[in-house]
């Protein structure tokens, strides 16, 4: 009986744990062609499998981000780590000049 309940609790905690793919890419455009980048950004793919509950494969924001302006230029420049923000966020205006710099730890600010 035993081994059956630390079995049962094992492959629970492997299975809430367990993350599928990493450093997949993805993108959202200001138009419908998809020609103008509005964010670039990489994730990954979580299995987040609750006991009792059917399984669902959730996106978590991990890795560069990228946003833009309509023009192309870059907007806002940073890092994500599990769907947070993490380490030294830029923001530039429309002419590409670096306006402020923060840093963040865990989504939180810390400057």
């Amino acid at each position: 009986m035993r081994k059956l309940l630390f079995c049962s609790i094992f492959f629970s905690l492997v299975c809430l744990s367990l993350a599928a793919q990493s450093g997949n890419s993805g993108k959202t455009y200001y138009d419908v062609d998809k020609t103008k980048p509005k964010e670039v950004f990489s994730y990954k793919e979580v299995l987040n499998n609750v006991p009792g509950s059917k399984s669902t494969t959730v996106h978590l924001k991990h890795g560069p981000y990228f946003y833009y302006y309509e023009d192309g230029k870059i907007k806002i420049s940073g890092q994500y780590k599990d769907d947070k923000k993490q380490g030294e966020w830029k923001y530039y205006d429309e002419k590409g000049n670096l306006q402020k710099t923060e840093k963040f730890e865990n989504d939180n600010l810390i400057n």
